[in-house]
């Protein structure tokens, strides 16, 4: 799965402009995170990411794709404590993460990393 990361005009409507083109690509967005603060960003996943980079690269986007890895962890408290703990004393640098379902005790999280 890709994580695309698209850096965004502060203003009204730049995260609508590219949810808009992505949903004319026919492509469905899975999951997205969004951040504003001295600039504006969006981390999402979507279900078919070759037509979200052409859909984003055809617009004139200004964005990035990483892979992104995924882990189950047990759906208790300290459990993503202790995963985000392991990355940091293995000095790997978390980029972003995401709570993608949780079924039965489990919780499966994406991530990417430097």
């Amino acid at each position: 799965m890709k994580e695309f990361r698209i850096y965004l005009n502060d203003e009204p409507g730049s995260l609508a402009d590219h949810c808009d083109t992505i949903a004319a690509a026919g492509v469905n967005i899975l999951a997205i995170a969004g951040i504003g603060d001295s600039g504006a960003s969006a981390a999402m996943l979507t279900d078919n990411p070759d037509a979200t980079q052409t859909a984003l690269a055809d617009m004139g986007a200004n964005f990035a794709v990483a892979d992104l890895k995924t882990a189950t962890l047990e759906h208790k408290p300290g459990s993503l404590a202790a995963f985000t703990r392991g990355l940091a004393e293995s000095e790997v640098n978390l980029r972003s993460l995401y709570v993608m379902s949780v079924d039965d005790g489990t919780a499966t999280i994406g991530y990417t990393t430097d």
